[in-house]
């Protein structure tokens, strides 16, 4: 299950920080001739609901099927049932957009199915009254919707649907959970106790399994709890669409790292040249180019 649960986490964060870059690279480079480019990325992993992922992600993407196939259907004036039947139908759509397989089907219709739950969890929240604007929900939420998110990339990165039940599977728990050895002889009295769980111990991969899980934490400190370029550079009007927040305090993290004219911010930026000029004998295409 760790395993599993450690090459699926892998994939959602590069998928991630390859989209997030694609799409700064692609408004950056136009602002160098002028042109200014819509939002296309504002950290969808710290959506707590599904339809906020959706606003969050591939933006433009979803205002045009949003515009172009939600809205002509009917939208959400055509009663609950049809509502719920459009999102669907929108989304299988989309999946297709990304490829013609039924992994992108899946992964659409998965999508769809999480709107319609979603929609149906709203109204049925406004009736119980439930404390949805509380923080504990919000984080229960935001953790409910990266983990779905997640389930539906496996359909998106497997090669074939045989291979994306595998994983579903080890993500499961089907196959068990499994630790290096090497980590499990480091544990001291509490190995006895897992293996008491069910845990099992393998012989190598304890520095690989350490090392992906180490990107892992690293990646999701990035996405979760530091503010994404265009907050960044929000004093810039970095893109249309985005509106600079007015209740950021000047002791928060977004505020401290707001880009200025400083001698910090250059040292960084020098440095960080200085690494990509040193990284161009290795080319890495982006995973989203083929979209």
């Amino acid at each position: 299950m760790l395993i599993a649960w450690g090459g699926v986490l892998a994939y959602a964060f590069q998928l991630y920080f390859d989209f997030s870059a694609y799409s700064d690279m692609a408004i950056g480079l136009s602002r160098l001739f002028g042109v200014k480019l819509p939002l296309n990325f504002n950290s969808p992993y710290k959506a707590s609901n599904i339809s906020e992922f959706w606003r969050r992600w591939h933006m433009t993407l979803s205002r045009f099927l949003k515009d172009y196939l939600y809205i002509p259907l009917g939208g959400n004036r055509v009663g609950p049932l049809r509502r719920y039947r459009n999102l669907i139908t929108v989304m299988l759509l989309g999946g297709l957009w990304h490829g013609a397989g039924w992994n992108f089907v899946i992964w659409g219709g998965l999508h769809g199915f999480y709107l319609v739950i979603h929609h149906a969890w709203v109204q049925l929240s406004e009736r119980l009254r439930f404390p949805t604007e509380s923080v504990l929900w919000k984080i229960i939420a935001t953790i409910i919707t990266f983990v779905a998110v997640c389930f539906a990339w496996v359909f998106f990165r497997a090669p074939d649907l045989a291979t994306s039940i595998e994983i579903i599977y080890g993500m499961t728990g089907v196959f068990g959970i499994g630790l290096p050895d090497a980590i499990g002889s480091k544990l001291g009295v509490v190995s006895p106790l897992l293996q008491q769980l069910g845990v099992t111990f393998y012989l190598g991969g304890g520095a690989n399994f350490v090392e992906t899980w180490g990107w892992i934490a690293l990646a999701a400190t990035i996405a979760f709890f530091l503010p994404n370029t265009q907050e960044i550079t929000r004093h810039f009007e970095p893109a249309l669409g985005f509106k600079q927040s007015v209740d950021i305090g000047e002791k928060s993290l977004t505020n401290q790292l707001t880009w200025k004219p400083s001698p910090i911010w250059a040292a960084l930026i020098g440095f960080l040249s200085v690494i990509s000029l040193l990284s161009l004998n290795r080319p890495n295409e982006f995973l989203y180019f083929q979209f």
